[in-house]
Formats: structure tokens, C-alpha cells, sequence
């Protein structure tokens, strides 16, 4: 196994350790949803789909919520595809300020404008899933104006080797002179295209089947007339690509009166269809304004530790560390890793009423480890 896959699996190895907690609990709910989150839908309530999203497409029933077939055994959807069907259900969800009030329909604060969001969901295939990615997963967009013509997309979508990869491919549909050149939705003579970046972990290869996979999606758009923009993923926190010098808008942003990020599709659309009858489950979707982690063992500027805290060891106060492990020996030399398991800091505790200071560190996941057997995770939202 390659050195640095076999690190990152003793480290949660440890922390499940530490936390006691069995591999199948649910640990996610949107009754705790992650600091930042403006909208959140685990489907344990039954409320009809008309209520919560401007669109849904079931497919003749093909995508469904059911029990049991979520992460954890609770409630989830259920995307079912008959062998060469390309479409088999979406979902759309708008938020913040709409074009119109057919898709500002249910939306999540309406009178709002978002130039940078951040987008979870949980995808699982079946046991013994053939051909690879099935295209379209999930896409951020400006929907411009009422003939849906976009502004931007920041599609997630397969990729790479054999389709095995998630990959990210933006888009704009704004000109270099700041003007809406596209006309409808999927204007594909009007887009710029920015520039497609596969992703590391072979999502839809047959050997990660039947296990579920935490897909994080990060837009936020440029500043007008800059080219800063962002478009970036992870899977299970750990980076796949990312981009920090994209021209989503020109200067479009300029003028107050028009639309930025307002909605999210997620997509069942395979363009060859799929070569078998086969199916792949959603749970978990999250917009939020901040990083989403894809664990449940965190912890936040707002000191909220989660159900196993006193278990897990450790106090957060803004941005300060304080290890509360009785049985932890001191001194003990601390190390702060990144997702990549690059060393960003050190810190020698010589007891358990030490803080460690993180402050020079932005809003992210980082490893908490050290020469014993404990390590643990943790989240920076600023």
C-alpha cells in the first residue's frame, strides 16, 4: 500500500479509536448541521419535494427517498438506471436572490447574494457498479435570468482514466467584457470554458463500490475585473483539484441588479447510459457559507464539540487548542498537519492546562498527531 495512504488510514484508524464510536453510526444530522450552513436536506423528514427544492424529476419513481438506503441505514435517495438510460432524476435547489419566482421557488435566503459557497453530498453505488462515471453529478451556477442562461457553472462531473474520477470543469457564460453572452441553459456555443481538472481518488472504479465517498464542492467568484476566482473539490477531505485564478464574471458583479451563485443541481445524467441496470444512492446535502467537513468528530470557532467531546480530548476557544486527555502523558511534542499530511507546526505541551495556538492558520481540516497512540481532527471555520 502506497506510505502516504497507509498514514492517512492508521490516523482514522486512531481517531475511531479514540471516539469509540462504530463505523455505521450516524454521526451526520441536519439538526446539527455544520456552522455556516444555510440550507441542509438528510431526508429523515417527510416533506413533499415541492416544498424544499424548485424542481425535482423522479424518473417515473427511479429517484426516490427510502429508508434505509442512506448513509448510516437512515433515510436517503435512491437513483435507480434500466441498462442504456441516460436521464434518471435531479434535484434543483435555489438560494439566495433568483431571477424570477419559479426559481426562487423554496429558495434558501432569498434576499441574500452569495459569492462563495461551499456544497456537500454523499454518494454510494451499488455492490459490483460497471462503466465507470456516470457524467453529471452536481453543478454551482448563476442562473442568470429567467431563461435560465448562466452565468457561470462549476460542474463536478467524471473524468480521467476510464471515468473512474470526479473531475471539475468551470464555466462562464459571462464575456471578457463583463456582458451576458449566454442565452439559455447548457449554451455551449456561449461558454468559456475554464479549464477541466481530474480529481485523485478513483470514485466509480468497481473496487470502491458500495462505500460511501463525502463530496465537498468550493465556487467563489472573482472580484470584478480580477482573475481570483476559486473553484475547488474534496472527497472524504482530502483535495482532489483546485483552481485560484479563474475569470468567472469579468466585471459583471459590478452592477448590484445582477445575479451571482443561486443554485445547485444535483444530477443523475449519464450521456452514454449506463451499460447495465444499476443504482447509487444520495444522502447528506449541504450548502453552507463555510468549509463543510465530511466528519462528524469536529470542532469550531464557536467551541461547539460535538457528542463526544469529552471523549475526544480536546477544548476549542476560537482559535486555541487545549488537550483534555487524562490518561495523555506529558510532555508530549504535538504536530499540525495539513490534509496532505505536510508539517505545519509543532508544539511541545508540558501539560494539559497549555494551549496551542492556531490563529495563523485560515478556515480548514487539519490532523492534530503525536508519538502516541492517539490522534485526532479538527476543523477551523473562522
Amino acid at each position: 500500500m502506497n506510505t502516504i495512504y497507509t498514514y492517512y488510514f492508521l490516523i482514522l484508524l486512531l481517531i475511531f479509536q479514540i471516539l469509540a464510536i462504530p463505523v455505521y453510526s450516524q454521526c451526520f444530522s441536519c439538526k446539527n448541521a455544520p456552522v455556516g450552513t444555510i440550507w441542509c436536506d438528510d431526508f429523515e423528514e417527510d416533506i413533499p419535494f415541492n416544498q424544499k427544492y424548485f424542481e425535482y424529476n423522479n424518473n417515473g419513481g427511479d429517484f426516490i427517498r427510502l429508508e434505509k438506503i442512506g448513509r448510516d441505514s437512515s433515510y436517503g435517495m435512491r437513483v435507480k438506471w434500466q441498462a442504456g438510460e441516460v436521464g434518471a432524476g435531479s434535484l434543483s435547489k435555489s438560494f439566495g436572490k433568483t431571477p424570477d419566482s419559479y426559481i426562487g421557488k423554496n429558495a434558501a435566503h432569498p434576499a441574500e447574494i452569495f459569492d462563495e459557497i461551499y456544497w456537500r453530498m454523499d454518494v454510494k453505488s451499488q455492490t459490483g457498479w460497471m462503466g465507470g462515471g456516470p457524467a453529471k453529478l452536481s453543478r454551482a451556477m448563476c442562473l442568470a435570468n429567467s431563461n435560465w442562461a448562466q452565468g457561470m457553472m462549476a460542474h463536478l462531473w467524471s473524468g480521467g482514466t476510464n471515468d473512474w474520477y470526479l473531475g471539475m470543469d468551470p464555466a462562464s457564460g459571462i464575456a471578457l467584457d463583463g456582458t451576458l453572452k449566454s442565452t439559455k441553459y447548457n449554451d455551449f456555443n456561449n461558454l468559456r470554458w475554464l479549464g477541466f481538472k481530474p480529481g485523485k481518488t478513483p470514485l466509480y472504479h468497481e473496487n470502491n463500490s458500495d462505500k460511501w465517498f463525502c463530496i465537498v464542492g468550493h465556487v467563489k467568484l472573482n472580484k470584478p475585473g480580477q482573475k481570483d476566482g476559486v473553484f475547488e473539490f474534496w472527497i472524504n477531505d482530502t483535495l482532489q483539484a483546485s483552481s485560484s485564478n479563474l475569470d468567472w464574471h469579468s466585471t459583471w458583479n459590478n452592477n448590484p441588479n445582477n445575479m451571482h451563485i443561486n443554485a445547485i443541481f444535483f444530477e443523475n445524467y449519464w450521456n452514454d447510459g449506463s451499460p447495465v441496470d444499476q443504482e447509487r444512492y444520495f444522502d447528506n446535502l449541504v450548502i453552507s457559507k463555510q468549509p463543510i467537513p465530511c466528519s462528524c468528530m469536529i470542532t469550531n470557532s464557536k467551541n461547539t464539540l460535538g457528542q463526544n467531546s469529552n471523549t475526544l480530548g480536546i477544548e476549542q476557544l476560537n482559535n486555541q487548542i487545549r488537550l483534555i486527555l487524562p490518561a495523555l502523558k506529558f510532555p508530549i511534542l504535538i504536530n499540525v498537519l495539513d490534509v496532505n499530511g505536510n508539517l505545519l507546526k509543532q508544539n511541545n505541551f508540558l501539560n494539559s492546562l497549555e494551549w496551542l495556538n492556531l490563529s495563523e492558520f485560515g478556515p480548514g481540516i487539519y490532523f492534530l498527531t503525536s508519538t502516541s497512540t492517539r490522534a485526532a481532527k479538527i476543523v477551523l471555520i473562522n
